[in-house]
């Protein structure tokens, strides 16, 4: 199953919606989330509607049927993730950088940086460099911690395809880098776990506008998805919602009016504008 979150173009309101992604188009099916229980302080962590999801998921598959099929470019797409509680991040784990088989790093960014295809890398410091990072989104589905990378998969809600854009670094910390608001861009829908046994037979192409910037195999990671979810369930709890993403392999600098795209087969093709934030300023300090 493919589920996006989208708001409707002509909706004023821009309520986010719930949709099941057919060949035809998204079928709203965000009535199904009053079946989710309601939340009280202290809210836990995670994502509440992807805990629940293999519980919904009959009754979305039979509410898509009853409902008309809304076209792809009459909405804006969100990420199919409301509420991570973090982000997982690869770094440096492909086998052509060198690193040694088996070698897995990860880097942390804060859940604020989480946008979708439709809201553009907003550039806040243009007097600086941002690079574009396109990876594999892995959505966990229900909570681990020192699980096995046997049993890693089994806790898998779904795969997207991710930009984890960075401000390239000169006095600051990775992680300050990579969680400036829009960073972190997951779509353009999840793809649930069981239309996708085995994640290292993915591969990806990537663009700059028309201009083609790498084409990659998953199975080149030094640390398979499976290896990825048990490593760093060794050292945090895993939620469902969490964001693990692979690591890149295309690593660029992006301008104000350019378009990045990846597309993941059988996930799908996601295309990101890059413009200036409306918050925009000059770095603290210089260049």
């Amino acid at each position: 199953m493919r589920i996006c979150r989208f708001t409707l173009n002509s909706d004023a309101s821009a309520q986010p919606r719930v949709g099941v992604v057919e060949d035809d188009g998204i079928h709203d099916v965000t009535a199904i989330t009053d079946r989710l229980p309601p939340l009280r302080w202290p809210v836990p962590p995670g994502d509440q509607f992807i805990a629940a999801l293999p519980q919904l998921r009959p009754q979305m598959a039979e509410l898509a049927r009853s409902q008309p099929a809304i076209a792809l470019d009459a909405v804006s797409l969100l990420s199919p993730v409301a509420n991570p509680s973090k982000f997982v991040c690869g770094a440096g784990n492909w086998n052509h950088m060198g690193a040694p088989f088996g070698m897995i790093g990860f880097m942390g960014k804060a859940p604020t940086a989480l946008a979708g295809p439709g809201a553009s890398l907003q550039i806040r410091w243009p007097d600086r460099t941002t690079v574009h990072e396109p990876e594999l989104a892995i959505v966990i589905g229900r909570e681990c911690v020192n699980v096995s990378m046997e049993e890693a998969l089994d806790h898998v809600a779904g795969y997207a395809c991710a930009f984890d854009s960075t401000l390239k670094p000169e006095r600051e910390d990775w992680a300050f880098c990579k969680s400036f608001d829009t960073y972190g861009t997951i779509g353009p829908w999840m793809v649930t776990a069981d239309e996708i046994p085995d994640p290292s037979s993915l591969s990806y192409r990537f663009w700059i506008d028309d201009d083609l910037r790498g084409e990659r195999s998953f199975a080149d990671l030094t640390g398979s998805p499976a290896e990825m979810i048990a490593f760093a369930s060794t050292s945090m709890t895993l939620y469902p919602g969490d964001l693990i993403l692979s690591g890149a392999a295309d690593v660029g600098p992006v301008q104000v009016g350019e378009t990045m795209t990846m597309e993941i087969p059988r996930i799908g093709r996601m295309s990101v504008k890059v413009v200036r934030s409306a918050h925009a300023r000059t770095a603290p300090w210089g260049a």
